[in-house]
């Protein structure tokens, strides 16, 4: 007589279970590089907001947390949401967001949860209307809770190959690079005439923008910080790190870089992560040229097309 298997039920998230969700979350943030677990009032902003905190821009329409339950365990939690790209472009088209996502650590309930998870995420898709569904989106998609922005260690193995078993593709890769904060200070000049760097928002998270004349913004950087537990080092993301086009080979980009290292020394910020997609060759010469290592994981973000 074959032993009774409990089915796995799966429904949204509710204001009640929030503790419980959280628990499972913290689980697998402590796994994971740069993140840090929440305490449950946090929990509930990130996971039961309409529009959830998020590092870009966003005009979200939907946003909904699935939980998998068994014989009346939570074993799985899939954050889900529609939305385009930023409030600025308010005509884009909306797509599915694959946001986050925590599968049972037993090893045989990892397929059937993520299948019934999945199932339900792409039946919420479809009521949406979407046509485009992208995992772990480094514009949009990626929580704010998590330090990385795509990121997929490499003991997330079996979410990438569910994923790529459900349809999605690989659209994106990034590298992720440490600098290990130094006492001494980078030298620091301005590359022409005619530039300056001005600032916007605090040291939590500061926005460095240069100047021609005054008027014309041809670069800017963005660095967020933030601390993944409390006996974790300091980190500063640098989140954003854009020269124009016309404007790049001119040592903006080093000028940028190079004065955030130095202000990073004088706020007990003990690490700068970046990370920068792999086409990116120029910056990666430069990163290495300032002592960042790059880390033995990879941020991805994946893509698939809804079927009708």
């Amino acid at each position: 007589m074959l032993p009774f298997a409990p089915a796995i039920a799966v429904r949204r998230l509710l204001p009640a279970e929030m503790e419980a969700a959280c628990v499972l979350l913290n689980r697998q943030l402590a796994a994971a590089f740069y993140s840090r677990p929440m305490e449950v009032e946090e929990a509930h902003e990130q996971l039961l907001s309409e529009a959830p905190p998020s590092m870009w821009p966003v005009q979200w329409q939907q946003h909904a947390v699935f939980l998998a339950v068994r014989a009346g365990e939570l074993v799985g939690l899939l954050d889900v949401a529609v939305g385009s790209d930023t409030v600025e472009l308010p005509s884009a088209q909306p797509f599915g967001l694959l946001r986050f996502w925590v599968l049972p650590e037993e090893g045989t309930l990892v397929d059937p949860v993520a299948v019934a998870l999945l199932a339900a995420a792409g039946e919420f898709w479809r009521q949406q209307r979407v046509g485009v569904i992208k995992a772990y989106s480094a514009s949009t998609g990626y929580p704010q809770w998590q330090g990385g922005m795509g990121l997929l260690p490499d003991d997330w193995a079996a979410q990438t190959r569910l994923l790529l078993a459900d349809g999605f593709e690989f659209v994106d890769r990034r590298y992720a690079f440490v600098y290990r904060v130094q006492e001494t200070l980078f030298e620091e000049s301005v590359p022409q005439a005619g530039l300056s760097l001005s600032f916007r928002g605090d040291l939590r998270d500061r926005r460095y923008e240069i100047f021609f004349r005054r008027t014309e913004r041809v670069a800017t950087a963005r660095v967020v910080q933030f601390v993944p537990e409390a006996r974790a080092p300091r980190v500063a993301h640098l989140w954003e790190w854009e020269v124009e086009t016309q404007w790049q080979n001119q040592n903006l980009g080093r000028w940028l870089l190079r004065r955030i290292l130095n202000d990073t020394a004088q706020q007990a910020i003990e690490q700068v992560l970046v990370f920068v997609r792999m086409q990116q060759v120029a910056a990666i010469n430069l990163l290495g040229q300032h002592g960042f290592v790059e880390q033995p994981y990879r941020g991805y973000s994946l893509q698939k097309t809804m079927r009708e």
